[in-house]
């Protein structure tokens, strides 16, 4: 019970004010650490936030879907990532973690349609993993 979590985050760089909201609240405890991410469409924006934030070069992605790939090989990939990119990218983002197999918070609302909603829960039912 004592372990230290490590996270991911995928959005929420460099001028975005959600993210950083999010990385104090999952940081007031003490149990979880941000080692991973995808910061921004743009790859220097999550460089220049990953840089300010003390992550790893290696471990700072140039999208989601090399950052859900990636983690979820490593020996010390992350147990969980939050997800605080615009709505209408959640869907997407949620999917391929879920299929990767790494556990996701994401930020509100869950999807822009109920369909998609629905198909991220069985996902995470059908793979075991909290959602």
């Amino acid at each position: 019970m004592g372990r230290i979590l490590k996270y991911g985050m995928v959005g929420g760089g460099v001028g975005a004010f959600i993210g950083e909201a999010h990385r104090k609240s999952i940081g007031l405890d003490g149990k979880a650490i941000l080692a991973a991410g995808c910061f921004s469409r743009s790859y220097e924006n999550t460089l220049a936030t990953g840089e300010s934030l003390g992550i790893e070069k290696e471990r700072l992605y140039e999208d989601y879907t090399e950052m859900a790939q990636k983690e979820a090989m490593r020996e010390d990939g992350i147990d969980f990532v939050v997800i605080v990119t615009p709505n209408n990218a959640h869907y997407d983002a949620c999917k391929a973690f879920l299929n990767a197999g790494i556990p996701v918070v994401c930020e509100k609302p869950l999807t822009v349609t109920l369909e998609q909603a629905l198909e991220l829960k069985s996902l995470a039912r059908k793979n075991n993993l909290q959602f």
